[in-house]
């Protein structure tokens, strides 16, 4: 008996009038898809679909400890989806939001990538007007770097596609991103600690939420 061959993944740019259809179409059937963001190429579920997110962390080669974070489309749509924060983490968000910026920060939530095990969700609005306006149609995304485990970051989706190939149904082609500097990583569930450096120093992080003890 034969095998049929598993179908090509779509391609798209943000300018295809489809775009937004097939992303919530794949979304909806618990897939990945793969999109441009400010930093690299990342590779997405809806953030409230647990089947999408194991998935994604299949995909990847990541553990639960390893949760992806959610992205929204702009900064006030964060604050609903966390518990209430202090002036100095409101104060780091306005400076950075939108931008390569993630804050990891407290949450009654259960419903959003792993939040349930955690009690806490990475965030994080990216600065890229067309994905934020992709966003504001599906909704949070839980996105991690479009890269398997160990592997690089993808900076263009031709690379992403050589990682995934047909694991991803669709490709957004955004052409090349900045560079492999990641987000900037900051655990705000306490004493604002920086735990990863990236396009955005821990001094002027902490300068930000009043600690001048950078």
């Amino acid at each position: 008996m034969s095998v049929s061959p598993q179908a090509q993944p779509s391609v798209l740019t943000f300018d295809d009038s489809t775009v937004e259809e097939s992303a919530t179409r794949v979304l909806g059937r618990g897939q990945c898809l793969v999109i441009p963001t400010d930093t690299v190429y990342g590779i997405a579920a809806r953030g409230d679909d647990f089947r999408g997110i194991a998935r994604l962390q299949q995909l990847k080669g990541r553990s639960d400890g390893f949760p992806p974070p959610i992205l929204v489309a702009h900064p006030q749509d964060v604050w609903g989806l966390v518990a209430p924060v202090s002036d100095a983490v409101h104060r780091i968000a306005q400076a950075y939001w939108p931008g390569p910026l993630t804050l990891i920060l407290p949450t009654h939530r259960h419903d959003l990538s792993l939040s349930s095990h955690l009690g806490t969700l990475g965030l994080r609005v990216p600065d890229h007007p067309q994905l934020q306006k992709l966003l504001s149609v599906t909704g949070p995304l839980a996105v991690s770097s479009a890269n398997r485990h160990q592997l690089p970051p993808s900076t263009t989706v031709q690379e992403a596609m050589e990682q995934f190939g047909t694991d991803v149904e669709l490709y957004v082609d955004g052409g090349p991103t900045q560079g492999l500097t990641p987000s900037t990583v900051v655990d705000c569930t306490g004493e604002i600690t920086v735990l990863r450096v990236g396009l955005i120093s821990r001094e002027d992080i902490l300068a930000q939420g009043g600690n001048t003890d950078a």
